[in-house]
C-alpha cells in the first residue's frame, strides 16, 4: 500500500452516476508563464497518476481549465468540473467527467492564470517591467495549497514536482526563492525548479520578484545531528523594513534550539526565509514566508507541520496547536508552555473536522488547540514532560505523515496516561 492510499479519503458516489475516486499522483510537470507586457499569465501541467479502481478521478485546480486531455485524448474544458464531495463550504474538488480503468494515466491541462478561486487568495502582482509572485498558501481555507496554481491532490499524497517558470515582455532580470533545486536558464527570466518526491501539495515554496527588489544573504549554522552546517538563506523585498542580520541571528538560534530539544532537521541542506510585511506567515518544507512577528512560529513548523506533516487536512490542527502552545503566536492569548488543566465538563471543541473530504484547519486550533496542549501538559505532569513526549513522537516519525489517532496512541503509551477522554472532548468535539 502506498502512503497516498494509506490516508486518502474514500470514494464517493455523486449525482449522475459519477463514482468519484481518489488517485495517487506520482509526478507533476508544470509551466507557469508570465507575460509582463500584456500582462497575463498562463499555466500548463502534466499529471501522472494511478487509479486503484475504476471511476472518475478527483484532483483540484483553482483556475479555470482550458484544454484538457487524458492519456493523449482531448476532452475539452468541460471535462474537469468542480463537484461537491461533502467536505463543507468551498471544499469542492474537480472530478473528471470520464471514468478511468485501474492503472496509470496522464492528465494534461492548459489554462489561463488569474486570482485563484478560493478565499483569501491574492492576485499576481504586475508591476512596471516585472512581476511579484508568491504561492501564498494557507491552511485556513480550502483550495489554498498548490492547487491554487497547479493541478494537485490533497495533502495525503506525495509526488515529484518539476516546475518551469518563464517571464517575457521585459528585460528586467528576476530572482526566485524556492525550497527546491533552482536552475536559472535565461538571464533571470527563465527558471527550472525541481522539488523532491517527498513533497505534498502543502510543501513547495516559490517567490518571484525583480532581482533589484530582493535583498538576500546567506550564512551557516551548526545543528545537532548534522555533520555539515545547515545553510540559512534570508531574503526580503526592498520595501520591507527588516534587519536581515538580526533576522538571520534569530532564525539560527531557533534552529539550534529546536534541533536540540526535538530532534533532527529533515529538509536537506538549506533553510530559506522570505520576510514579508506584517500580517503574513506561512510554513513550507524547510522554508517560510513570514512577517517578523510570525517568524518564530513559522520556523517551528519546520519540525511540527513540515518535519512531521499532517496526513490529512483534518490532522492539520496538531501542528498549529502545538506550535502556538510552544511559541509566541499572534492568534493566541497567554504564555507559551502553559500548564492549565482542562475539565471534561467544559464545552467540547472540534479541531478535527468529521468529514473525510474536509479541507481546512479550524482557526480554533491556534487558541483552543494551544489550550488543549496546556491541558495535556498538566495531565502529563508539566510542560517539560509534554515537550519530551512530543520530541519522542517527532523523532519516531520525522519526515513522515502523522495522524491525530496516532498522536493520541503515542502519548498514552509514552506517558502511561489515558488521554483518550481529552482527545474525545477537545479534539473530536464529542459530548
Amino acid at each position: 500500500m502506498t502512503m497516498a492510499l494509506a490516508h486518502e479519503p474514500p470514494a464517493t458516489d455523486l449525482d449522475g452516476g459519477v463514482h468519484a475516486i481518489p488517485v495517487d499522483v506520482q509526478r507533476i510537470e508544470a509551466e507557469l508563464h508570465f507575460d509582463v507586457a500584456s500582462p497575463h499569465a498562463r499555466g500548463r501541467a502534466r499529471v501522472w497518476f494511478t487509479a486503484s479502481s475504476s471511476g472518475h478521478p478527483v484532483l483540484d485546480l483553482r483556475q479555470q481549465p482550458g484544454d484538457v486531455s487524458l492519456d493523449g485524448r482531448p476532452l475539452g474544458a468541460e471535462a474537469l468540473p468542480h463537484r461537491n464531495l461533502g467536505g463543507g463550504p468551498d471544499a469542492r474538488m474537480r472530478v473528471l467527467a470520464v471514468p478511468v480503468a485501474p492503472g496509470p494515466h496522464l492528465l494534461e491541462v492548459d489554462y489561463p492564470i488569474d486570482t485563484p478561486d478560493c478565499e483569501g487568495a491574492r492576485p499576481i502582482g504586475w508591476i512596471p517591467e516585472g512581476v511579484h509572485f508568491d504561492l501564498w498558501m494557507s491552511d485556513l481555507h480550502p483550495g489554498r495549497y498548490l492547487e491554487m496554481w497547479i493541478p494537485a491532490n490533497l495533502c495525503h499524497d506525495r509526488f515529484e514536482l518539476q516546475l518551469s517558470v518563464s517571464i517575457t515582455g521585459t528585460d528586467r532580470p528576476h530572482s526566485v526563492v524556492a525550497n527546491g533545486r533552482v536552475r536559472t536558464l535565461d538571464e533571470g527570466l527563465s527558471f527550472l525548479i525541481s522539488y523532491p518526491a517527498t513533497y505534498t501539495a502543502l510543501s513547495p515554496m516559490l517567490v518571484i520578484a525583480p532581482a533589484d527588489e530582493l535583498a538576500s544573504q546567506r550564512s551557516r549554522v551548526a545543528l545537532r545531528g548534522r555533520v555539515e552546517p545547515l545553510r540559512v538563506v534570508v531574503a526580503r523585498h526592498t520595501s520591507v523594513d527588516a534587519d536581515l542580520d538580526a533576522v538571520e541571528a534569530d532564525i539560527a538560534s531557533w534552529l539550534v534550539q529546536l534541533a536540540e530539544r526535538y530532534g533532527p532537521w529533515v529538509h536537506g541542506d538549506t533553510f530559506r526565509a522570505v520576510v514579508w510585511e506584517p500580517g503574513r506567515g506561512m510554513e513550507y518544507d524547510g522554508a517560510t514566508t513570514a512577517a517578523l512577528g510570525a517568524m518564530e512560529h513559522e520556523v517551528f513548523h519546520s519540525w511540527f507541520g513540515r518535519g512531521v506533516k499532517p496526513a490529512t487536512s483534518r490532522d492539520g490542527w496538531i501542528d498549529e496547536a502545538f506550535t502556538s502552545w510552544a511559541t509566541a503566536s499572534r492568534r493566541r492569548e497567554g504564555p507559551r508552555f502553559s500548564e492549565e488543566p482542562l475539565s471534561l465538563s467544559s464545552a467540547p471543541v472540534v479541531l478535527y473536522p468529521e468529514h473525510p473530504w474536509s479541507r481546512f484547519t479550524p482557526v480554533a486550533s491556534y487558541s483552543a488547540g494551544a489550550a488543549f496542549f496546556g491541558g495535556l501538559a498538566a495531565l502529563l505532569g508539566d510542560a517539560g514532560r509534554l515537550r519530551s513526549a512530543m520530541g519522542a513522537w517527532y523523532r519516531a516519525y520525522a519526515g513522515e505523515l502523522v495522524t491525530t489517532g496516532g498522536l493520541a496512541t503515542f502519548l498514552a503509551s509514552w506517558a502511561g496516561v489515558d488521554v483518550a477522554p481529552w482527545f474525545d472532548r477537545f479534539v473530536y468535539g464529542r459530548e
